[in-house]
């Protein structure tokens, strides 16, 4: 006999082991008190919403929780061992003829510091009274089965945990750093089969304007009406995330340039029927968004490239008059250089220094890449100096306001032209949206 009970303990252990959630470990808790306690009906129940006592899991044919007394156990945390219910004072409401024999358990089930189920067990199979030592084991199987319950708790929350640090909390949408796992994983895969692999990067235009005239929660829903617009005009494949700020990408499997292209324009021309408080208020008369486009291996060799192409194609729809898609053009060989230069017009401020002392000057920069940039501005320049550009982005910052970078750069040549002095720079540190 105690060699069957040592089996049937490994067996319980094996199989609370591999339950893979409440309900079966439930049920495997039930099978297992009915075979090791030798018992003909056996329950767990559990409090539903409502509060009520409610059946987990049975072993067939099973109580229901012996009128009640579940719920004084689930309540005063106390196991009960019964040998004679119709003359037990503390069972004055039992009804006897519902069961074969008047003696049975109920043993609560803690999980976590908290009281969760009650295992019922009742009529044992050879008619006589449940012992002391049936409601030990019929508790030690209560404490697996408990622990067993907490690792799902830790489990799911571990689970919910890690959604959390992938998802963006308004949009419901992946977030930055998800962005960058599933996009190396889609580089990856797209070279080992090779397949090819776009990339759209889309920032809101002139989000600052609605934030300010609107308020922020007019510029929340519009974020989550581009979340749902973006989802509603991709594949299931394609995975929609927040980039940051106003700024969403979309990650295109198998698809080539010009595919990802028509998606980009179907994209853009939907943005138009976002509505929230002020959309018709913008400088456009209507919502709308810049993209950019870019695919492997046209445009870029790695995943890296693939943003930092993506995110030049949106700068140029940004100054070429927003509302519109760009898509990456790469360049041709005899075209090459260290870093791609941008034509791009955009207003900025030049500092330094002269014989005079400080001095600061309107600017407008012509052309522009990770390295550096050429301007025009009215003063001449020495070579070599040092100086301060303040550059006026296309792009806001988090929050909604003008973005202005200010990069060190050291001049490698200054020209006179008809309408003032150009001025070459070298960026003493690349910028980011460019490198």
């Amino acid at each position: 006999m105690e060699n069957q009970r040592i089996l049937g303990l490994n067996e319980f252990l094996e199989a609370i082991d591999s339950a893979e959630s409440p309900a079966r470990t439930f049920q495997v808790l039930a099978d297992a008190a009915a075979v090791l306690l030798e018992a003909e009906k056996v329950s767990v129940v559990a409090r539903s919403e409502s509060g009520l006592l409610q059946v987990r899991a049975l072993h067939w044919p099973a109580s229901d929780g012996t009128d009640g007394v579940a719920s004084q156990v689930m309540s005063s945390g106390e196991a009960l061992l019964v040998t004679d219910a119709e003359q037990d004072p503390r069972l004055s409401a039992y009804r006897g003829p519902r069961y074969s024999t008047s003696s049975f358990l109920c043993v609560p089930i803690s999980s976590g510091g908290s009281r969760v189920a009650v295992l019922n067990v009742t009529d044992r199979k050879d008619r006589e009274p449940f012992t002391r030592y049936h409601l030990q084991l019929a508790e030690l199987l209560t404490r697996i089965a408990g622990l067993n319950l907490e690792r799902h708790r830790f489990q799911e929350r571990i689970e919910e945990l890690q959604k959390e640090s992938v998802t963006d909390a308004l949009t419901g949408l992946g977030n930055r750093r998800h962005f960058e796992q599933r996009l190396a994983s889609e580089m990856s895969r797209a070279r080992r089969f090779s397949h090819p692999l776009s990339l759209i990067l889309l920032d809101i235009d002139d989000f600052k304007i609605l934030n300010d005239t609107q308020g922020h929660p007019a510029g929340d829903r519009a974020l989550k009406q581009v979340a749902e617009t973006l989802l509603d005009n991709v594949r299931n494949i394609d995975d929609v995330v927040r980039h940051g700020g106003e700024e969403f990408a979309i990650i295109l499997p198998q698809t080539p340039i010009d595919l990802a292209t028509v998606v980009a324009e179907r994209v853009r021309s939907a943005m138009h029927r976002v509505d929230v408080e002020g959309t018709s208020q913008q400088p456009r008369g209507h919502f709308s968004v810049s993209v950019g486009v870019s695919a492997y291996p046209r445009d870029a060799r790695d995943d890296t490239e693939l943003v930092n192409h993506a995110d030049i194609a949106l700068y140029m729809a940004k100054a070429e008059g927003k509302d519109r898609v760009a898509a990456f053009e790469p360049l041709k060989d005899d075209d090459r250089r260290n870093h791609r230069r941008i034509p791009i017009r955009l207003n900025s401020t030049v500092e330094g220094e002269d014989e005079h002392g400080r001095f600061e000057e309107q600017a407008t920069i012509q052309n522009i890449s990770a390295g550096g940039a050429l301007f025009l501005q009215r003063r001449e320049l020495e070579p070599e100096a040092d100086l301060l550009l303040n550059i006026h982005s296309p792009f806001s910052t988090s929050r909604g306001e003008p973005m202005v970078l200010k990069v060190d750069s050291r001049l490698v040549r200054s020209d006179k032209g008809e309408q003032g002095y150009w001025g070459a720079v070298a960026f003493k540190e690349e910028l980011e949206r460019f490198s």
